[in-house]
């Protein structure tokens, strides 16, 4: 990001729901079929994995052996929860893919190491769990949304996750300093750099799909081009794809979507 911005410009450039017009309501309407489906599968929510209380994660089981997929829910690490992000498990179900939501502090309670931490310790649990219902793990297959996208890549290089898909996701830190984000952040200059996926070596032989919107903000779809750009020169394996029309929300309903294309690429990895 140009250093020669307003401040006002800078903040816009990651302000995804001034962007969306209908933003709030599309957050309201998640939350209510989220709510839905937790309330009609409520035997496996909240699992502890630490003190903190949101070191949990909610498991929805498709079959003890079915494959499994973490998700990683966004916020800019600072806002949301899991449980606004129930109503993409439904469609995987449907597909015979278990899904594991993963919970973790928030800052600014919670630095960006820590955060990273409390997905890796998630992670570590959900195996243990996979591995007391099945004779053998076949891992985790990671996804996230927005800075859960920014947490798949970073917990990519964990030994029970197999490969990964970020959506809508934030490889590079440095621009989070330069805006509002960073009132709750607190990132400096070598924090930026150290949990910036971009500037990071790329897990050797992990598959990472990559999606972002192409309506969303120029910043957004920069990120994921510049860091596909990235992997692709370090012969990082996965794809790319820009999804035409499709902005920073609308991207998460086609994750959710049984016919949806990032839902078909996920099922192909199974196969």
């Amino acid at each position: 990001m140009s250093t020669n911005l307003t401040r006002e410009q800078r903040d816009d450039a990651y302000n995804n729901s001034k962007a969306v017009a209908n933003s709030a309501e599309i957050l309201a309407a998640w939350a209510h079929r989220s709510q839905e489906f937790r309330a009609a599968h409520a035997s496996h929510l909240d699992i502890s994995y630490g003190s903190n209380a949101r070191q949990t994660y909610d498991y929805f089981s498709a079959g003890d052996q079915s494959p499994v997929v973490a998700f990683i829910h966004g916020g800019f690490w600072q806002n949301r929860a899991k449980t606004d992000f129930t109503f993409i498990v439904p469609a995987f179900i449907e597909a015979g893919i278990s899904v594991a939501m993963m919970g973790y502090t928030l800052a600014p309670e919670a630095k960006m190491a820590q955060i990273v931490q409390d997905i890796r310790l998630g992670l570590r649990a959900v195996s243990q769990k996979i591995e007391a219902r099945r004779a053998s793990n076949p891992g985790i297959w990671l996804s996230g949304w927005s800075a859960g996208g920014h947490l798949t890549a970073m917990a990519l290089d964990e030994p029970c996750v197999i490969g990964g898909t970020a959506i809508s996701g934030i490889f590079d830190l440095e621009p989070m300093r330069h805006c509002y984000l960073n009132e709750k952040l607190s990132l400096d200059e070598a924090s930026a750099t150290k949990f910036s996926p971009i500037k990071l070596p790329v897990p050797n032989g992990k598959i990472l799909d990559l999606f972002v919107g192409g309506a969303e903000l120029p910043a957004m779809q920069a990120q994921t081009t510049e860091f596909a750009q990235y992997r692709t020169a370090v012969n990082g394996p996965g794809l790319f794809e820009n999804l035409s029309e499709l902005n920073h929300y609308t991207i998460l309903d086609e994750m959710a979507s049984a016919q949806g294309r990032i839902l078909h690429s996920i099922k192909a990895h199974f196969n």
